[in-house]
């Protein structure tokens, strides 16, 4: 996924901006996920959302920064070497 992302916009801009791109497509990619899957999870058991909401945010904040900032850049730095 990181791979196929990365070569969408290199395919459309240089190597030096596309890393301006990358990373925050890869951190509100993730956010969204994450929400998503605590709004599915939510559903599923029948939990309000109201009584989860910040729950769900810090953990749709989570995805975004560990899988989206830090692996984006754990996979730029390996693209690089």
């Amino acid at each position: 996924m990181y791979g196929r992302l990365w070569n969408l916009i290199t395919k459309y801009m240089d190597n030096s901006h596309a890393v301006s791109v990358f990373l925050p497509v890869m951190i509100v990619g993730w956010t969204i996920a994450g929400v998503a899957a605590g709004l599915a999870v939510c559903l599923i058991t029948g939990t309000a959302v109201i009584n989860v909401l910040a729950d769900l945010v810090c953990a749709g904040g989570y995805a975004g920064l560990i899988l989206g900032l830090f692996g984006g850049a754990f996979f730029l730095f390996r693209r690089e070497v």
